[in-house]
Formats: C-alpha cells, structure tokens, sequence
C-alpha cells in the first residue's frame, strides 16, 4: 500500500523536531514524510555564540536523512531571513508554501502554529493562506503543532488548545530528546527551567500526557479535517 504524504512547513529548522519529534519517530515506517523550511540564517544566540547558516542546513540535513524525509527548496527557499522575517513581503512566503503543497499534494499537512516568535506567526498565516478554499490543492488534514514558546504567548490566537495528541513511551521521549542532543546541539539550552532545555521539552511531554492519560505525548491542534 502507498503510503501517505505529511508535508511539515516550519520556520526554523529545529521547530519540528521539538515539536513532533516523537510522532516523526513513531511513525516513520507508516508516512512519507516531506518537509519544508521558511528561513535559515547564521545567528547569534544568547547561550551558543554565532552559528553559521552552514551549521544549521548541515543540523537540518542530517534531522531529516533520520526520517528518509524529502527537503524541498529551490533557489529562493529557505529565505535568508531567520527571526527576520517580517521584513520579508508576505506574498512571496504564501507563494513558496502554495508551491511546494501544489508539488507534494500531501493528505496531511502539519504547520507551525502561532507564537510570541513572529517568524512562527508569520508561517502560520501563510500556510492558512497558502490552503485558502480556492487554493489549487488542500490537503484533506491540516494540524498545527505545538512548540514550548507558547508558554510564554498571551492572547486568543496563542491560546494553544490541543484536541489531537500522539501518544509516547518513555523510551520514545528518550529517542527524541537524543534526536534533539544529536541534530541540533547548536539549539540546546541548559538548565532544568528553559522550555528549551531536555528537562523542559521532557516536562511539557509529561504534562501533555497527564492531559491524555498516559505518562508522555506531544499535542496538536486540528485546523481542518475533511472525511
């Protein structure tokens, strides 16, 4: 039987690993997956120095050959404006995701959801955008996935109100939280308080668990499903 597509449209090429990392794990021998990421740019971070963009696209090459994931880009995409873009005109970001949706026609379509990071925002809007009713072609489910900075997101269209979780063994949080250490040790921060930290990507797994009644699991939110 063929298996069916998941198209995963992110900002920031560590926003799926955090937030799905598990689901992709779980699930890795029953979807095709494909993945599409917005913007990548040498950045300098708070607690790792400067990283270069070379770093990052080597970080988000090898998180995706662990998946036998397909990136799509073309010359223009990802967009050199990392935690920048917003000065980026949104059309063209609607017409990127619209063009890779159009190329894959995945049944599913997992997006970035909205955050006090504009670059999650911006995402969000474009892929809702990007599969309008009178788009070319709309995926028959579409979730957003949950990332630790809605933590700190105040506001109804930031209240993340999970409806769809994805349940994990302790052994798979493991499996994910050594995903994360291995493809992207750039994006680690220390400490058991940073939502960023294993300790934090660890808790928010057993808090949404406790909301599914098992001990972990990651939580999405259905924006659209046609049966």
């Amino acid at each position: 039987m063929k298996k069916k597509k998941v198209l995963i449209v992110e900002a920031h090429s560590d926003d799926s690993c955090i937030s799905l990392g598990g689901f992709l794990e779980r699930f890795k021998e029953d979807y095709e997956y494909h993945f599409f990421l917005t913007a990548v740019s040498s950045v300098k971070l708070h607690h790792a120095g400067l990283v270069s963009k070379e770093d990052r696209i080597k970080e988000y090459e090898n998180f995706i050959s662990a998946f036998n994931g397909i990136w799509h880009r073309n010359e223009h995409v990802p967009f050199n404006f990392d935690s920048i873009l917003d000065r980026l005109a949104r059309r063209q970001i609607v017409s990127a995701i619209e063009h890779v949706i159009d190329e894959v026609k995945p049944n599913i379509l997992i997006c970035q959801g909205p955050s006090f990071h504009h670059d999650h925002t911006i995402v969000y809007e474009a892929t809702i955008a990007a599969t309008r009713p009178t788009a070319c072609f709309i995926p028959q489910e579409i979730y957003v996935m949950e990332n630790p900075t809605y933590v700190h997101s105040i506001g109804p269209s930031t209240d993340f109100k999970p409806d769809f979780y994805c349940q994990l063994t302790p052994d798979q949080i493991e499996q994910k939280l050594e995903r994360f250490k291995i493809c992207f040790p750039s994006q680690i921060r220390n400490g058991k308080k940073n939502y960023l930290s294993i300790d934090g990507i660890r808790s928010l797994a057993r808090y949404r668990g406790i909301e599914a009644g098992c001990e972990y699991a990651e939580a999405l939110r259905t924006y659209i499903r046609i049966i």
